[in-house]
C-alpha cells in the first residue's frame, strides 16, 4: 500500500467534506512519496471559511473532493472532527509548507513560487536559500497577471521542471489556478498558501505562540485585519451551527453542492 493511499484511509468528514487525520511529519511522508514514485500531489490546506464557500461553489466543491491531502489547517475543522470522537491536531499550512521547503533543500528538489506581490517574491528569493539551506529556486512569478497571460508565465515556469510550487493566491483563486494547470506539473507536489509569502517576507505577521497553540489565530487576524469581519462573521458562525446542527442529528453532515466524494490517487 502506497503512503498516500494508507493516509487515505484515516480519513474522516467535516460537513461531508474529507479531511486527512495527518500531522506534519505523517504529511511529509506523503510529500515524500509522491517524489518518490514521480506522481503530482496536491495538498489542501482546508479551513472552515473554505468549507462554507465550497458549499455555494461547485466548483470548488469538486477541487477539494479530488485533491490528494486535505490537510487541517482551521481550528474550526480540527473542533468539527474532535467532536466526531477522533483525536486530531492542528497542521496550519504554513508550516507544513515551510518544512517541505526544508525537504526540498535537504532533497535536492527544485522549487517554484508563484502569487503575491513582485517586491515580496524577489525578497523570497534572496531569502529563503538563506532560510532553507541549498533551497534551489527554478522559477517565480508574482501574482499579477491576466487570464490571458496566465498559460505563457506557467508554461514558462513549467519548463523549470519544478518538484515543489507553492501558489500564494488566496482562496479560491489557487485553488482553481491549481486545478487548472496541475497537468503541466505531472511530478510535482502543488500547495496553495494564501499569505504564507507575506508572512515568511515580513509584510505581515503570525499570531503570537500562545494564540496559535489555542487554536486563536484566526481572532488574531480578525483583530489585525478587521475587514475580515465580513466574511468571517458569516462563514464562521455558519459553520458552527452547520457542525453542531449535524451533531445533534448525530450524522457526518452533507454539503449543498452533493458531489461525487471521490478521493484521486493520481491526475
Amino acid at each position: 500500500m502506497s503512503t498516500l493511499s494508507a493516509t487515505n484511509r484515516s480519513r474522516q468528514k467535516v460537513l461531508g467534506y474529507p479531511v486527512d487525520v495527518v500531522d506534519e511529519a505523517r504529511a511529509l511522508e506523503v510529500i515524500e512519496s509522491a517524489w518518490e514514485n514521480h506522481r503530482s500531489l496536491h495538498i489542501v490546506t482546508l479551513n472552515a471559511e473554505m468549507v462554507v464557500a465550497a458549499q455555494q461553489d461547485s466548483e470548488l466543491d469538486r477541487i477539494i473532493r479530488h485533491a490528494h491531502l486535505i490537510i487541517p489547517d482551521g481550528a474550526g475543522v480540527v473542533w468539527a472532527v474532535r467532536l466526531s470522537g477522533e483525536h486530531i491536531e492542528r497542521l496550519p499550512g504554513i508550516e507544513l509548507a515551510a518544512a517541505a521547503l526544508d525537504h526540498a533543500a535537504r532533497y535536492d528538489k527544485r522549487v517554484a513560487l508563484i502569487g503575491g506581490k513582485n517586491a515580496v517574491l524577489r525578497k523570497l528569493v534572496d531569502d529563503l536559500p538563506v532560510r532553507h539551506k541549498g533551497l534551489d529556486i527554478v522559477a517565480w512569478h508574482d501574482g499579477y497577471f491576466t487570464a490571458d497571460e496566465a498559460e505563457s508565465i506557467v508554461d514558462e515556469i513549467a519548463q523549470q521542471d519544478p518538484d515543489l510550487v507553492l501558489i500564494a493566491l488566496g482562496v479560491p483563486k489557487q485553488e482553481y489556478f491549481i486545478d487548472r494547470w496541475a497537468h503541466l506539473f505531472p511530478r510535482a507536489v502543488l500547495i496553495g498558501v494564501g499569505g504564507s509569502f507575506d508572512v515568511w517576507a515580513g509584510e505581515i505577521k503570525r499570531a503570537p505562540k500562545i494564540m496559535r497553540d489555542l487554536h486563536l489565530e484566526w481572532l488574531y487576524r480578525l483583530a489585525v485585519e478587521p475587514w475580515r469581519i465580513k466574511r468571517m462573521g458569516v462563514s464562521l458562525p455558519n459553520f458552527g451551527f452547520q457542525v453542531l446542527q449535524d451533531r445533534l442529528r448525530g450524522t457526518s453532515g452533507k454539503p449543498k453542492n452533493s458531489g461525487r466524494d471521490g478521493e484521486k490517487n493520481g491526475r
